[in-house]
């Protein structure tokens, strides 16, 4: 049966009262489709704004963590420093 066929059909089978209801039906649907890919939209963008914060803080902390080698780096020449002079 042809998809033509198959409304023609039922629209002749049908009352007015049951395709306003399928109508209603179906924009009632329409507007919840709509609405969810606003939703699903807006999630995702959460979810993008939301790692990029998580890539902000990890390279904070990697700024963080390169302070501290440098820190170390210093504080072991330091101390070889020392060490070489009290045994040279």
């Amino acid at each position: 049966m042809e998809p033509n066929d198959f409304v023609e059909k039922l629209l002749e089978e049908s009352s007015l009262d049951a395709i306003e209801l399928a109508s209603d039906v179906e924009r009632i649907l329409a507007e919840q489709v709509v609405y969810l890919r606003d939703l699903v939209r807006t999630f995702q963008q959460g979810s993008v704004l939301g790692t990029h914060e998580v890539i902000r803080q990890l390279y904070s902390r990697l700024e963080d963590k390169d302070e501290q080698i440098e820190s170390l780096r210093e504080e072991i020449g330091f101390l070889r420093g020392q060490l070489a002079t009290s045994t040279g």
